[in-house]
């Protein structure tokens, strides 16, 4: 696997001549795109807490699809050691406990979402600091973009879907609200990335995915220098082979995103890794006494 600003140093130098008139905020935003339509077949679970302000929040850059969203309303903090020590510079870790459960029975959620805590545990500076939060659910508005929305998504539900009087819906990677400001716990489907939190581009068994990702941000470099009249003439022969070969090499990488995790076993493998996965994330049944 190779990082996202690998990959970029990679294809700019393929194109040295032009390299300072190329928009590179513009490819890496398209590499991106090129990786969330392989769908979540290379997809991790993965959560975080966004603060909304004049009705938005930037959705991480890992983001590909919402799977819950929850408001949440701060009731408190305790700090476990010396306050001195806390500062804005932070790392963190979140559980959440919400008290809604799939009834087999009815075939519906069960939800309440007044009594139970989010709890945002936070090392500052060595000292241990938990952040507590009421969750409410958010329903989702009407003509929402479905592709920002896992097709599990719980928010989706009827039963959650139309009920709440907060609303969002979601373009691009800024989660947009009925609220002016506020904070929103997320779960998400997240692009594979390293432990520094940088987007990789898959490897699994063929290096296909790799192969059509470069091939189709070469076919979009040649055509932004031509829509800017900078005139490639040198690699006009490239382009064309490049554009011939998008669509198998765009079948071949969508095939090797399906074999995730591929190897000896691979299919017990894989159900074993989301099975684990996924434990991560759910939400418990709880009992009421």
């Amino acid at each position: 696997m190779v990082t996202l600003s690998e990959f970029m140093s990679e294809i700019l130098s393929d194109f040295k001549t032009y390299e300072k008139d190329i928009d590179k905020v513009s490819i890496k935003g398209r590499v991106i795109r090129c990786l969330r339509k392989l769908g979540n077949n290379i997809a991790f679970m993965n959560e975080t807490i966004v603060k909304v302000s004049n009705s938005r929040a930037e959705l991480p850059e890992d983001f590909k699809s919402i799977k819950l969203a929850l408001k949440v309303n701060p009731k408190g903090c305790y700090i476990n050691g010396d306050k001195k020590n806390i500062t804005d510079s932070y790392i963190y870790k979140q559980r959440i406990e919400n008290p809604a459960y799939f009834d087999d029975l009815t075939q519906e959620y069960i939800t309440s979402c007044e009594s139970k805590i989010i709890t945002e545990k936070i090392t500052i500076n060595g000292t241990d600091a938990e952040f507590y939060y009421e969750p409410t659910w958010l329903s989702v508005v009407k003509g929402f973009d479905k592709t920002s929305f896992s097709s599990d998504c719980l928010n989706l539900h009827p039963s959650i879907r139309n009920s709440y009087a907060h609303e969002i819906s979601i373009t691009g990677r800024t989660l947009n609200t009925n609220f002016t400001d506020g904070e929103v716990y997320i779960q998400y489907y997240a692009l594979p990335t390293d432990e520094e939190g940088e987007i990789l581009i898959p490897e699994y068994t063929t290096g296909d995915i790799e192969d059509w990702i470069e091939n189709h941000i070469k076919i979009y470099i040649v055509e932004y220098l031509i829509q800017n009249n900078l005139n490639p003439q040198g690699i006009t022969n490239l382009y064309s082979k490049w554009v011939a070969q998008e669509r198998e090499l765009k079948k071949a990488a969508l095939t090797e995103s399906k074999f995730k995790g591929a190897g000896k076993n691979w299919q017990k493998k894989w159900k074993a890794i989301n099975r684990q996965e996924i434990r991560k994330f759910e939400i418990p049944m709880l009992n009421y006494r």
